[in-house]
């Protein structure tokens, strides 16, 4: 296999530290704090070029308030462009649970391009997130 010539996950790195923002890889991708949000951007090995940036479970899911979870997810999706908002099942222990996820994905076909989509990226995931949440009725 033969070794690209940039990852999304080494650009993000770079990124962050110049920006002077902490950041530390798992396995699954980038983590980092940002504005009070925890973002995780996912690397994929089999497609270095694909950028997913995410804030992961911005907000649990309950059976009481599943439905206007669901509703506020589908209306943001169906104004947005490549910001998405869903709603992302897990077991915990054996308890079956729920939350929302925002993810701002594209495919970066020129590395000089990223220092502009990083930021405008995490913009937009912050604005759909706290749009979501004043949408389900959300408070501090």
């Amino acid at each position: 296999m033969r070794k690209p010539k940039f990852t999304v996950r080494d650009l993000m790195l770079a990124y962050l530290k110049e920006a002077d923002i902490d950041a530390s890889k798992s396995k699954v991708g980038v983590n980092f704090q940002h504005s009070g949000w925890s973002y995780l951007l996912w690397h994929d090995a089999h497609d270095p070029a694909f950028f997913r940036l995410t804030l992961p479970g911005i907000f649990d899911v309950t059976d009481d308030n599943y439905a206007s979870a669901l509703m506020a997810c589908n209306m943001l999706n169906w104004k947005y462009k490549v910001v998405k908002l869903s709603l992302y099942e897990y077991n915990e222990g054996a308890e079956r649970r729920a939350s929302v996820w925002v993810c701002y994905e594209q495919v970066l076909d020129d590395p000089s391009s990223f220092n502009a989509l990083a930021p405008r990226a995490m913009n937009a995931l912050l604005e759909v997130a706290e749009q979501f949440l004043t949408l389900v009725g959300f408070e501090d």
